[in-house]
């Protein structure tokens, strides 16, 4: 079964949960087994966001700690957006890791294959607050952004998606990488990226709609 949701409809204030447990993989849009939960609000001022990331039994192997560092190198969660209803060139990145790192930076993307440039949005001025749960076999995550961050907020739409690396097997070095032998790359919205998963393909973000 291939993915069928695309858009996020929310009223302001409530909690609104994404309805599949599974997300896809990036390279060719088929299920994953893993499950991952994601509900997210938008306040006046904020967008919260929460996710679970189960089935995920090696997350304990993560050796990131650093903010804005190369989280996606290893097991992580990330949202991707932007405002507008229009396939974006650029957009904020942001990634939360199972050890509570977080990363925020804004991707040029002009071609819509690949970022051309990164820049990272220094912790402290980035405004986030976030935490992360880990348990045996799973971790949650909790994020609230300052719609500000986003943009000037002067729409009811965005494009967005979210992303989650998980590991498979248990590394045999503390200086592993993911790749595509030992990590699955997931998406809400597949990228559909062929042979080498890519999540840097904006014409496939979803949108989130203001009720």
């Amino acid at each position: 079964m291939l993915q069928t949701d695309s858009e996020i409809i929310v009223q302001p204030g409530q909690w609104h949960h994404l309805p599949s447990p599974y997300f896809y993989h990036a390279t060719d849009g088929q299920p994953a087994t893993h499950r991952t939960q994601v509900r997210l609000r938008l306040t006046p001022s904020t967008l919260q966001l929460a996710f679970d990331c189960l089935d995920a039994p090696f997350h304990g192997a993560n050796t990131y700690h650093e903010h804005n560092t190369d989280l996606w190198r290893q097991e992580v969660f990330e949202l991707f957006i932007a405002e507008g209803a229009a396939t974006p060139t650029r957009y904020l990145e942001l990634e939360l890791n199972p050890n509570n790192a977080l990363f925020v930076g804004w991707i040029d993307n002009p071609n819509g294959l690949r970022p051309d440039h990164l820049a990272f949005v220094p912790y402290a001025e980035a405004g986030i607050r976030h935490r992360v749960t880990r348990q045996a076999g799973s971790w949650s995550g909790e994020l609230e952004v300052p719609l500000s961050l986003i943009g000037p907020q002067s729409t009811s739409i965005y494009r967005l998606n979210f992303y989650r690396i998980t590991l498979l097997h248990q590394p045999e070095t503390k200086r592993w990488e993911c790749d595509p032998t030992n990590c699955a790359f997931l998406g809400w919205r597949s990228t559909l990226s062929g042979e080498r998963p890519a999540f840097h393909r904006p014409a496939y973000f979803g949108t989130l709609r203001i009720a």
